[in-house]
């Protein structure tokens, strides 16, 4: 069992409040996530590797560990902390400004995402690998109420978020974390996430601005939102028709799915 606590006092490390650093030392809790993410002989990309603490335990059960930290500080943390585990990889960039096909690139091979993501660039990240021709899978540690939004299927939590990644995965919440369960602790509870990519589906710059468009304004109708987006009106009404949904309907009532194909449908998906 690795003390990681003095392993970072020993190379006095300090938390870095802008990076979103906030650790898990929970072994338990640790293997629970690295199995909820699938890490059983798979390879796995991790964003955040802090202090290894996840990253060991993702370590032990994957077949290959591919892990980004963009806090060099933390490297020798790193190399003391995962010493011993040869199926780790550790690399310094920062995957959004690599860009996602480089990314896929790097690791060449199918993989799932396993991380405890910073809370500031949450959104960013999963919709990066939403954009993965090889990421199956996104198990990762998010705000509960981003989470629940996320996971929402309807009312007032489904929105062009909830839609765009129900859209291309299916995310359900594993379990709520306290906040207690972190150092430094921060100021909410987080929740456990796994978003399954869907097949053949990946995000898309058509498809984020579909849905943000049709989510412009909640309570107009799609008629009125799509039709501010330049889409005219007889299409939009013939495209609804078509799907079986009325002309005065409202994005959340046409569902992750429906939208899709409404998007299809006018040739903007």
């Amino acid at each position: 069992m690795v003390d990681y606590e003095s392993v970072l006092i020993k190379h006095k490390f300090k938390f870095k409040k802008s990076l979103g650093q906030n650790f898990i030392y929970d072994d338990e809790l640790l293997d629970e996530i690295a199995a909820a993410g699938g890490a059983d002989n798979a390879t796995v990309v991790e964003i955040g590797a802090g202090a290894g603490t996840l990253s060991r335990a993702i370590a032990k059960r994957a077949k290959k560990l591919n892990s980004f930290e963009i806090d060099e500080t933390l490297f020798p943390v790193l190399e003391e902390t995962l010493e011993g585990l040869d199926n780790v990889q550790l690399f310094s960039n920062n995957v959004l400004e690599l860009g996602i096909e480089t990314v896929d690139t790097l690791i060449g091979e199918p993989y799932i995402v396993i991380a405890n993501l910073p809370y500031y660039i949450t959104t960013p990240l999963i919709f990066f690998f939403l954009r993965s021709e090889l990421c199956g899978s996104i198990t990762c540690l998010v705000q509960k109420e981003v989470a629940e939004r996320i996971c929402s299927y309807g009312g007032g939590d489904f929105g062009a978020l909830s839609a765009s990644v129900q859209a291309v995965a299916e995310p359900k919440i594993v379990r709520i974390i306290k906040s207690w369960d972190f150092n430094p602790q921060p100021e909410v509870d987080s929740a456990l996430i796994r978003l399954d990519r869907k097949s053949g589906t990946a995000f898309s710059d058509a498809l984020d601005k579909f849905f943000k468009d049709c989510f412009a304004q909640k309570r107009k109708t799609l008629v009125n939102n799509l039709t501010a987006a330049g889409i005219a009106k007889p299409d939009i009404t013939a495209a609804l028709e078509k799907l079986g949904f009325a002309p005065t309907a409202r994005a959340e009532e046409l569902g992750a799915d429906g939208l899709m194909k409404l998007g299809k449908e006018l040739g903007r998906v």
